[in-house]
């Protein structure tokens, strides 16, 4: 049995690897920087992801379920011209401020 489908028989397990990856994260959504209250998959599950640490980020409830089954790249995208993205995986801002010549 797979851990993504032990969710729903054992909870304690899942609330364990949720506590240990917002502690890891910081509390602080990987889509937007706002505070995170859930986890999400990087890959997500529809397409291949699994339950390893590696593949789970802290996440705001508005991105995460904003994300859905899409793939962050894609997700960001669809959202670009939202100014509000300051998190782990968001596109870096390489622009000059006008004030450096």
């Amino acid at each position: 049995m797979t851990l993504h489908s032990q969710r729903k028989t054992n909870s304690s397990i899942w609330k364990k690897i949720r506590q240990r990856v917002l502690q890891r994260d910081g509390w602080m959504c990987a889509y937007c920087g706002d505070q995170a209250e859930t986890i999400d998959h990087v890959v997500p599950v529809a397409k291949g992801g699994t339950d390893d640490d590696w593949n789970l980020v802290a996440a705001c409830k508005r991105c995460n379920y904003s994300k859905k089954d899409s793939m962050p790249v894609d997700f960001l995208e669809r959202r670009s011209t939202d100014r509000t993205y300051h998190g782990i995986l968001s596109p870096q801002n390489e622009s000059k401020s006008h004030d450096q010549a």
